[in-house]
């Protein structure tokens, strides 16, 4: 593996740690330790945990592979077949869950997040179905890689919105 990959890992795992990280200070600053949360908050805050927590633990599988010495056209097809499929099931569970938020809530969710969400989990299980099988090229970081971004650009949308729902509350009127 080589050391751009590396050091690119290393700093989606970063990234990743800190939305997760500054998403609790947001939470406790917010005043929403308390358990009020409303559904679309705890909607978002979830997706976003478990996106970049996510993103976090997956940059990790192939620097693992690359400790116990596993060929890398091996290890990056292995991490992108976790990818993917971490990726598969997470948008089937949320296909579920935002159901069950729209017949409680409707209009919660902005459409167009939603639309940014879905597009970036299905591109990222693309390109890991690409890497894994090799399909028009080799199997290496650049897919996976892209996958790690991919599920972190709707985390990041989650955590802007974490913080600017507080700004934009009733409370805080002018």
């Amino acid at each position: 593996m080589n050391d751009h990959a590396v050091m690119i890992l290393l700093g989606i795992a970063s990234v990743a740690t800190a939305i997760s990280g500054f998403s609790g200070v947001v939470a406790v600053f917010a005043g929403r330790t308390d358990g009020k949360w409303a559904p679309a908050e705890r909607f978002r805050t979830t997706n976003m945990l478990i996106l970049s927590l996510g993103a976090c633990l997956l940059s990790f599988v192939p620097l693992t592979g690359e400790m116990f010495q596993i060929s890398n056209g091996t290890t990056w097809m292995f991490s992108s077949l976790l990818l993917g499929l971490f990726c598969a099931a997470y948008f089937t569970y949320t296909i579920g869950m935002i159901r069950k938020l729209n017949l409680l809530r409707p209009g919660a969710l902005i459409v167009w997040v939603g639309i940014v969400y879905f597009i970036c989990l299905i591109l990222a299980v693309i390109l890991q179905v690409i890497n894994a099988v090799g399909i028009l090229t080799a199997s290496g970081p650049g897919p996976f890689i892209a996958g790690l971004i991919l599920m972190l650009v709707p985390a990041g949308l989650q955590f802007a919105f974490l913080v600017l729902t507080p700004l934009t509350s009733d409370n805080l009127k002018i």
